[in-house]
């Protein structure tokens, strides 16, 4: 098994590693190939497709588990504490990921994620699976980081273009995945499996990665001054822990208030404003450490070296994994809910119409990964299709009729907003770790993973923040105290109500979701800033040797 790997010796660019050397120097990074490649892959992938599977599975279950634990009005924390807590620790994962290697990280974020995998499934009341799930995002934040830094470097940057486009639809897969098999588990009332399927799955990745990466992946050697730092010390100084709790404690409150503004605090409430006051303080504090912590002679790696600012192209990616994060996670958690509420459809039938959707995603990704590496296409041209695209489709969902018979032609809106979507997705993906130096790219990863979770956090907030304010403002015009407390409480009680009234508030849930799509609209369109940032005289493409031109 050792035949099977590669060491090349590193330089500054990532794209100029081509030629093996014999010589052995700190740092090396080892490829793989022949079957340990395939093995690997085959371990790293399913360990990326469960924190992914995690984010949309639970999407064809919100309306089950909040009927089941009686408490509909807090289902949204669901997705939000997984993806604040997931987003929060992504560049911990991925910095930690590099000062100890791939195989202890991966072991403990794997743990961590199937015990917490198992709390949810085990959980009695809605509080509790919701500590459950954010303690469960910081296992799969390890996962997604530490997955992805490992397809990278798991071979030459000659074979970016084929392994990025690999990672990218094994993620996108997760989310095609999830609302089916949340679906399926649901129509036979077994909510609880949607988090214990984790615990077989998540061993079996395990011990797959543990016996294929060699030792110390992807550096051969320690670096002599980790050899001689006290492990503890290099925990403490190194990864820029405070940086990474300003972000979360700054990322948690702002969504917090987003998510209970309007609904149990008023917004202009003492708790909704100090939520908001001390989330911009926090974010001031964050940006203030990190131009402190990248100060020459800094014992701390920052989470975002100020030198990042001066990198226009890195900066546009950077934005545009935020804007397109949004657009993605709303259509996944948004779209079955709107089929289940509004067309009054089982959770499995839901997550089969949310497949135009989902399935278009990763062929747009594919797509876009193509166009930039094998055809060369520039990253600019790539991404405005995408915007273009997405722009059109959440558009045309926002137009959906609200009555409650299926439309078909939502479908093929869901294709172009899909294809949109990945293809944006796709394009910034290839371009993330070549936009910056070699030195950068785990953090670069990390970063772009990041900004694209927050994105998706934010966005879970704001349509929560716009369907609430909605509803709570059209119902009481049509129902009584009672009915209106039933069906806050239990979406299933709709069923219960007069047919004529029945119709009357699906087709206010209706106009609420089509409010959700024209703010999503405003999500894509957003993305051409990003376009104006990465935009240059000479539009930048990948060059035959792997490299940014």
């Amino acid at each position: 098994m050792g035949d099977s790997v590669d060491i090349i010796e590193p330089v500054e660019n990532p794209t100029d590693a081509t030629e093996p050397v014999s010589v052995e120097q700190p740092s090396e990074i080892v490829y793989m190939s022949g079957i340990r490649l395939w093995l690997a892959g085959l371990g790293l992938a399913l360990s990326v497709v469960l924190p992914a599977l995690e984010v949309s599975i639970v999407s064809t279950s919100l309306i089950t588990i909040g009927n089941a634990l009686n408490d509909y009005d807090q289902i949204s924390w669901l997705v939000t504490a997984y993806l604040v807590t997931y987003t929060g620790f992504l560049v911990i994962w991925s910095k930690l990921c590099d000062l100890f290697g791939l195989k202890p990280t991966m072991f403990v974020s794997m743990v961590l994620f199937m015990g917490f995998s198992a709390g949810c499934g085990a959980a009695q009341s809605m509080t509790q699976l919701i500590i459950f799930r954010a303690f469960q995002g910081v296992g799969g934040s390890g996962l997604y980081s530490i997955t992805t830094i490992g397809f990278i470097q798991m071979v030459p940057p000659t074979r970016y273009t084929q392994i990025t486009a690999v990672a990218s639809s094994l993620m996108s897969l997760g989310m095609i995945l999830g609302p089916l098999l949340g679906g399926a588990i649901n129509d036979g009332h077994h909510w609880r499996w949607v988090f214990y399927l984790n615990v077989p799955a998540g061993f079996v990745a395990l011990v797959i990665v543990m016996l294929t990466f060699p030792k110390g992946f992807p550096h051969t050697h320690n670096r002599d001054k980790e050899k001689t730092t006290p492990w503890i010390l290099q925990i403490v100084k190194k990864p820029d822990i405070l940086g990474a709790f300003l972000l979360l404690g700054a990322s948690i409150l702002f969504v917090a208030a987003l998510e209970e503004g309007g609904v149990r605090f008023p917004w202009n409430s003492a708790i909704i404003i100090v939520f908001f006051t001390v989330s911009g303080l926090l974010w001031i504090a964050f940006f203030l450490w990190e131009w402190y912590a990248s100060r020459e002679g800094s014992l701390v790696e920052p989470m975002f070296p100020w030198r990042f600012f001066s990198n226009r192209v890195w900066m546009g990616t950077l934005l545009g994994c935020f804007l397109s994060g949004a657009p993605l996670t709303i259509a996944v958690i948004e779209l079955p809910q709107r089929y289940q509420i509004v067309n009054a459809s089982s959770p499995l039938d839901a997550g089969v119409k949310l497949l135009a959707y989902a399935a278009a995603c990763p062929l747009g990704v594919v797509m876009a990964s193509m166009a930039t590496g094998r055809l060369r296409f520039p990253f600019v041209a790539v991404m405005l299709l995408g915007c273009t695209l997405q722009s059109v489709g959440f558009g045309l969902l926002s137009t959906l009729p609200t009555y409650t018979e299926n439309w078909n032609g939502q479908y093929g809106y869901s294709v172009i907003a899909g294809l949109g979507t990945g293809s944006t997705i796709g394009a910034l993906y290839m371009l993330g770790p070549i936009a910056v130096q070699k030195k950068d790219q785990a953090l670069a990863i990390g970063s772009g993973l990041q900004f694209r979770m927050l994105g998706g956090a934010l966005g879970i907030a704001v349509m929560n923040t716009v369907l609430n304010s909605y509803i709570n403002s059209h119902l009481p015009l049509l129902l009584d105290g009672a009915q209106l407390i039933g069906v806050l409480d239990s979406a299933s009680r709709i069923a219960l109500l007069p047919q004529e009234l029945q119709d009357e508030v699906r087709a206010v849930y209706g106009q609420g979701y089509n409010l959700q799509m024209r703010v999503t609209l405003a999500f894509s369109a957003a993305v051409l800033f990003s376009i104006a940032l990465v935009w240059k005289k000479k539009p930048l493409r990948l060059g035959k040797d792997g490299r940014l031109e």
